[in-house]
């Protein structure tokens, strides 16, 4: 299919598996139970008596070319059967999606509510407990080895520029300072960044974590991305809230659904 490695590594939301192979899964699946494909045994394919009619086509196929076939319309009246329905079989002549594909387009519908959800929850919090909530996220993240202990905010007032530090060893030799920026509409510029750079400088602090529950502004991203002498990762609103949802930070799990599928070494017949 010549397919490009990008493609080849893309990932499913749900499992994380390969959206290519599983793509060819279901594909399988469906040309088999039209009989334009058959197993002689685990693993390998062999075309079937329906193959030809399909390759005649010269175009790639839909769901919908499987439905001229008898097997497969046998299977779909078996599906229906099944499920107790009396309804006709619907076939969405325009989007030819797998099953989890399906799932993976609900998932991240889901996902992009939720953040929205979560930054409107986050702009209408105190300053204070926003600090706390980067904190949070860093300390479910690793930072300090997990410890929270090592991990602490500075007390409100003139701090300099520093909300927060890590300490990354346990004698506090080395240190990340934190900035946190809770603002509703306002975007963070250059200036701030150069503030917060001033403020670790002087602390000869060389990493820096910049979170803000706005935006940054292309030329403060320029200006982080291009320092040399010291790390500057700059968080907004949006992979803040990934990160709270990754790491279960304000959220919760509302249910889990279980997807199976045939164990093929199971029916192999193979000891």
């Amino acid at each position: 299919m010549n397919l490009t490695q990008e493609q080849l590594a893309e990932k499913q939301l749900s499992d994380g598996r390969s959206i290519a192979k599983g793509r060819v899964g279901w594909a399988s699946s469906y040309l088999r139970v039209a009989g334009a494909l058959i197993g002689p045994r685990r693993s390998y394919f062999a075309l079937g008596p329906n193959a030809e009619k399909l390759l005649s086509l010269n175009r790639p196929l839909k769901e919908s070319d499987l439905l001229v076939f008898k097997e497969y319309q046998d299977h779909q009246e078996r599906k229906i059967i099944n499920r107790g329905k009396n309804n006709d079989v619907e076939v969405d002549q325009s989007n030819d999606d797998t099953p989890q594909d399906l799932i993976d387009r609900g998932i991240k519908r889901i996902r992009e509510q939720l953040i929205d959800e979560l930054l409107e929850q986050i702009k209408n919090i105190s300053p204070s407990a926003f600090e706390n909530l980067i904190l949070q996220v860093l300390a479910k993240m690793g930072y300090g080895g997990g410890d929270e202990k090592r991990i602490k905010g500075v007390p409100r007032g003139p701090d300099g520029g520093i909300d927060g530090t890590i300490d990354e060893d346990k004698l506090g030799l080395d240190q990340i300072y934190i900035q946190a920026k809770r603002y509703s509409e306002n975007t963070v510029g250059r200036p701030k960044i150069q503030g917060f750079l001033g403020a670790m400088t002087g602390g000869g602090c060389k990493k820096g974590v910049f979170v803000t529950s706005s935006t940054f502004t292309s030329d403060a991203k320029k200006f982080a991305e291009n320092l040399s002498d010291v790390r500057l990762v700059l968080i907004d609103g949006v992979d803040l809230a990934k990160l709270m949802i990754e790491y279960c930070v304000g959220v919760q799990v509302k249910e889990t659904i279980k997807v199976v599928k045939i164990d093929q070494d199971f029916f192999s017949g193979e000891e």
